[in-house]
């Protein structure tokens, strides 16, 4: 499982850099949809791993540049479970005060902070921009030090989730009560998973 993993996050660096127009603007690649083949091959290759959204580490970029930072709280095991078709994101249960803004002048300083305890595998990062195209200074300096190989990071980037735009624009409206199921969700955006009505009982 841990190689699958690791193969699925290789595949997932692999196409998701980002492309600069200048030093400071970057535009999110469209995704490379995954696909293996059949014929000729006896037994049939397994499909590959679905894609991966959220990582222990992740970064929301806004139209302003402004970087905000949140870590991961659930453990998306299933996500790594082979699949011939791209889920979406599963809904993770983000809240409003998971998620704080990080000052661009204090980027560097914060990602240092929080990778130097880290072990290697779990210095995984995701980044999200809230639209195709973003200028941002802090996000410069955030790449600097991903794409230095003695901080030993992975990464991916790509398109904020639906979930993580509704989150980010409720904190920003300063409003102090949230609740995600009075939201509309769109079931092609975000996955949920099903209740289990009646948990197993375990006696000890």
């Amino acid at each position: 499982m841990k190689i699958l993993s690791l193969i699925c996050l290789i595949i997932m660096v692999g196409c998701n850099h980002p492309t600069t127009k200048n030093d400071n603007t970057f535009i999110v690649p469209n995704d490379s949809a995954y696909f293996y083949k059949h014929a000729g091959e006896v037994p049939p290759p397994p499909p590959p791993p679905p894609k991966e959204y959220y990582f222990p580490s992740n970064f929301i970029i806004d139209t302003g540049g402004h970087i905000y930072y949140y870590q991961q709280r659930m453990k998306l095991v299933w996500n790594c479970i082979p699949s011939e078709v791209d889920l979406p994101p599963l809904f993770i249960d983000l809240q409003p005060k998971d998620i704080i803004e990080v000052p661009t002048q204090n980027v560097k300083e914060f990602i240092k902070l929080n990778i130097q305890y880290l072990d290697n595998s779990d210095r995984q990062f995701a980044i999200a921009l809230v639209a195709d195209t973003i200028t941002s200074n802090g996000l410069t300096k955030i790449f600097l030090i991903f794409k230095d190989k003695t901080n030993d990071i992975s990464w991916i980037f790509r398109r904020t989730t639906q979930e993580e735009n509704i989150v980010l624009n409720f904190k920003k409206s300063k409003e102090m009560y949230y609740r995600a199921d009075e939201f509309k969700w769109d079931s092609t955006k975000t996955l949920f998973l099903p209740k289990i009505i009646n948990p197993p009982q375990f006696v000890y």
